[in-house]
């Protein structure tokens, strides 16, 4: 029994670690796409990725996503609503990146537990991004 609750604890704690990192990457993720912005309007297909949104101070949720200054996109679903083609699309998995690369601006999502950072070149360009120098290291051509 008491190995099973050491086990629980840890589980808790790496869980617990992961949304930390997250939620840390998403946040410097989005002062880099918009310095300017005290805060910023980002619209969210995912219902746990809210929650880590919640989290973030200069992220205000809304539930239309023609007032977002950005989308998050976790689901295919909403990549095939043509509606969405003229808004900022940033997305978490990588299959979504690679199979809508010339649609969003890039990238974030775990691969054999490691974050995983991509922008597109060509669609920041589209939008007049400007990300900041530290930043060129994620910058891609293609996926």
């Amino acid at each position: 029994m008491k190995k099973i609750v050491i086990l629980l604890v840890l589980v808790i704690n790496l869980i617990a670690s992961v949304t930390k990192i997250e939620k840390e990457i998403y946040s410097t993720i989005l002062k880099a796409l918009f310095p300017q912005k005290k805060i910023i309007k980002i619209w969210v297909d995912n219902h746990h990725k809210k929650k880590l949104f919640r989290k973030i101070n200069l992220v205000k949720l809304t539930n239309n996503y023609k007032n977002a200054d950005i989308l998050f996109v976790y689901n295919t679903k909403t990549l095939k609503d043509e509606k969405r083609d003229k808004a900022i699309i940033f997305v978490g998995k990588y299959t979504l990146l690679k199979d809508y690369q010339d649609r969003v601006i890039g990238g974030f999502f775990w691969q054999k537990g490691r974050p995983n950072i991509i922008f597109l070149r060509k669609n920041l360009e589209k939008f007049n991004i400007t990300l900041p120098s530290n930043f060129e290291k994620y910058i891609e051509d293609r996926v």
